[in-house]
C-alpha cells in the first residue's frame, strides 16, 4: 500500500484501502457528510421548538385582542346602560301620566253612556203625550200620562246628577243653581305646564222661577210636586203644586204666574228659565189637558231629543280624542319599557358570550404554553429565553 500526503495534510492511503467497497470523499470523522448531517440534525432538531414558539406568539397575540375587545365592550356596555336610564325614565314620566288619562277616560265613558241611556227615557216621556192626543176625551186617563211623564222626568234628571261626582260629572251637576257640567283634565307630556281640559255638556232638563216681586228664585224638585226657594231649607216647606193650581205660562218669553185654587193672586209670579234638555213637568203643558199643550210639550220633546243627540255626538267627540290620547301614552310607556328590556337583554348575552370567550382563548394560550415548555430528548426543559433570541413573542 502506498501511503502519501498531499499539500492539504490528507492521507492518500485511504484510497487504495484493501476494502471491496472504495470510499470517496472525507471520512466519517472530519468529512462533509458529517458536517452537513450534524448541522441537518440540529436544525431538524430546532423545528418543533419553532413551530411551538410561534403557536404560543398567535394565541398570545390572540389572547390580547380578546382582552381589548372586551376593554372596548365594557366601555360601550357603559354608554349602552346610560340610554337604559334614559328608556326607564322616560316610561315612568308617561307611566305619571297614565292615571288621570284612565280617569278621563273612565268620566267622558260614563256621560256618554248615561246620555246614550236618555234616549230611551225621552222616548217614553214622548209615548206619553202621544197618548194622551190620541184619547182626548178621558180627563182622568190624560192626568195619569202627565203624571207617567213626571216620574219619567225625574228619573231622566236623577241619571244625570248621579252620572258622575261634583268634579267630574261631564254631562250634569247636583247642584241646583249650578247649570254646567263639570270637567277633566290631563297632561299629554310629562311636567308640561300645559293641560288639556275635557268640558263637558249639561244635559238635565232644569229650570227656575224668579218671582219679580222679590228677586227669590224657586226651584222645582226632581218630580215637580214643589217649588222650593233657594238656597233651598229643609226646615221650611216649599210650595205645593196640583192639578187644581192654575199656571199661565208663555212659552216664548218665559212669564208664569202660578195661583193655588182658592186664592185671587198668585202665589209667585215672574219669569221661568230653562237649563239644559229644557222639558219642563206638566202642570206648564195643563196636565195633557188641551191639544195645544200637549203640542207645546211634543215640540218641547222633539227639541230636546235633538238637543240629547247633539250632546252625545260633543261627548264622543271628547271620547274619542282622550281614548287615543291614553292609548298613545300607554304605547310610549310600553315602546320605553321594551327599549330598555332589550338592551339589558343583549347587554347580558354580550357578557357572557364575551365572557365565554375571554375563557376560551385563556384555555388556548395556556395550552400553547404548556406545549411548548416540554422536555427534550435528554431530559431537560427546554429553555424559552433562548428561542426568543430567534423569535419574538411581543404582541
Amino acid at each position: 500500500m502506498v501511503s502519501s500526503v498531499n499539500s492539504t495534510g490528507v492521507s492518500y492511503s485511504a484510497l487504495f484501502s484493501s476494502s471491496s467497497s472504495p470510499s470517496y470523499g472525507y471520512n466519517n470523522n472530519y468529512g462533509f457528510n458529517y458536517t452537513f448531517d450534524q448541522l441537518s440534525s440540529g436544525l431538524f432538531a430546532a423545528l418543533p421548538a419553532v413551530a411551538s414558539a410561534s403557536g404560543l406568539k398567535a394565541a398570545a397575540a390572540a389572547n390580547a385582542s380578546v382582552q381589548r375587545a372586551a376593554a372596548a365592550k365594557q366601555s360601550r356596555a357603559q354608554s349602552l346602560q346610560g340610554t337604559v336610564s334614559i328608556a326607564n325614565q322616560r316610561a315612568f314620566n308617561y307611566q305619571r301620566l297614565q292615571p288621570a288619562l284612565d280617569s278621563a277616560v273612565s268620566a267622558v265613558t260614563n256621560g256618554r253612556d248615561t246620555l246614550v241611556s236618555l234616549k230611551q227615557i225621552l222616548s217614553d216621556m214622548r209615548k206619553q203625550i202621544v197618548l194622551a192626543q190620541n184619547d182626548p176625551g178621558d180627563a182622568t186617563q190624560r192626568a195619569q200620562y202627565a203624571n207617567t211623564f213626571d216620574q219619567l222626568l225625574g228619573q231622566l234628571n236623577i241619571k244625570v246628577q248621579s252620572s258622575g261626582g261634583v268634579a267630574d260629572n261631564l254631562i250634569g251637576s247636583s247642584i241646583r243653581d249650578v247649570f254646567s257640567a263639570g270637567s277633566i283634565t290631563y297632561k299629554t307630556k310629562p311636567d308640561s305646564p300645559v293641560d288639556v281640559t275635557v268640558t263637558g255638556v249639561y244635559s238635565n232638563s232644569d229650570y227656575y222661577i224668579t218671582d219679580s216681586s222679590t228677586g227669590d228664585v224657586y226651584f222645582p224638585d226632581l218630580f215637580g210636586s214643589q217649588l222650593q226657594k233657594f238656597p233651598i231649607d229643609d226646615s221650611v216647606a216649599g210650595q205645593t203644586l196640583s192639578a187644581t193650581d192654575t199656571v199661565n205660562y208663555d212659552s216664548t218669553t218665559g212669564a208664569v204666574s202660578i195661583t193655588h185654587q182658592g186664592d185671587s193672586t198668585p202665589f209667585i209670579s215672574g219669569t221661568l228659565t230653562r237649563k239644559g234638555l229644557g222639558v219642563l213637568h206638566s202642570y206648564f203643558y195643563n196636565d195633557f189637558q188641551d191639544s195645544a199643550s200637549l203640542d207645546q210639550a211634543l215640540s218641547d220633546l222633539d227639541a230636546a231629543s235633538a238637543k240629547l243627540r247633539f250632546n252625545i255626538a260633543v261627548i264622543e267627540g271628547q271620547l274619542t280624542q282622550v281614548t287615543a290620547q291614553r292609548d298613545f301614552n300607554a304605547k310610549l310607556v310600553s315602546e320605553n319599557q321594551t327599549a330598555a328590556s332589550n338592551i339589558q337583554t343583549q347587554q347580558t348575552s354580550d357578557a357572557t358570550k364575551q365572557q365565554l370567550e375571554t375563557q376560551r382563548q385563556n384555555l388556548l394560550y395556556a395550552k400553547a404554553f404548556q406545549g411548548t415548555a416540554t422536555f427534550d430528548g435528554s431530559g431537560s426543559l427546554l429553555s424559552l429565553a433562548a428561542g426568543n433570541n430567534l423569535f419574538d413573542f411581543s404582541a
